[in-house]
């Protein structure tokens, strides 16, 4: 009888164990996450613009792997060479900056930057036009999707997720496109300094 009780226990104990990892998991990858940034002023969960009053970039504008880049990354085989930005880029930069991720839904290992970025689009939803590219999707949105590898960083292969941000930025006294992109996951603080940079340099250097 002793033996069936300490049995029972045991099995209680492992069963409210992994229920316990579990609810951490699906809870901390966003959720707490998003907790990251400061304590700027929400509403329904997105970002106002107070922040942008004192706000200083933590990125510059050069070819390194910390760096807006305006041509090919130093570490691409086309380092150094212009960038012909892809149409759907340029069309949607003229109303924000822009943020892309592809994924493909069911995919395990592509799903939480997916999710990372759908989220912070979402808070910063004011400033970014965002383009979620799950090729599953098909038609337009696939091809968008494997179209977008042109801004692979150290070219092919390409890795599932790729993420880039899009914005504008001063260079030799004009105005030009400044992005940056990865392959496979960002962590969410990391990501977050990236696009407020973006929305920053974006709401300098544009005529309104």
């Amino acid at each position: 009888m002793k033996i069936k009780t300490i049995l029972l226990l045991i099995v209680l104990v492992i069963i409210l164990l992994f229920s316990g990892c579990t609810s951490n998991n699906t809870s901390n990858n966003i959720s707490d996450s998003s907790d990251n940034s400061s304590n700027d002023n929400t509403e329904n969960g997105t970002i106002n613009s107070s922040w942008l009053n004192d706000y200083t970039p933590l990125h510059s504008i050069g070819s390194k792997i910390n760096d807006f880049w305006i041509s090919f990354p130093s570490f691409n085989l086309d380092s150094g060479r212009s960038v012909d930005h892809r149409s759907w880029i340029t069309d949607s930069i003229e109303n924000g900056c822009v943020l892309f991720v592809v994924h493909k839904t069911g995919c395990e290992a592509c799903q939480p930057q997916a999710d990372r970025v759908i989220n912070l689009s979402e808070k910063y939803e004011e400033h970014i036009i965002f383009l979620d590219l799950d090729a599953t999707l098909g038609g337009s949105v696939e091809e968008r999707a494997y179209d977008a590898y042109f801004y692979d960083p150290d070219g092919p292969p390409g890795y599932i997720a790729l993420t880039g941000i899009f914005t504008k930025v001063e260079h030799n006294g004009s105005i030009e496109i400044g992005w940056h992109s990865w392959e496979k996951d960002v962590d969410y603080s990391e990501l977050e300094s990236w696009i407020r940079d973006a929305i920053y340099y974006y709401h300098i250097n544009s005529e309104d």
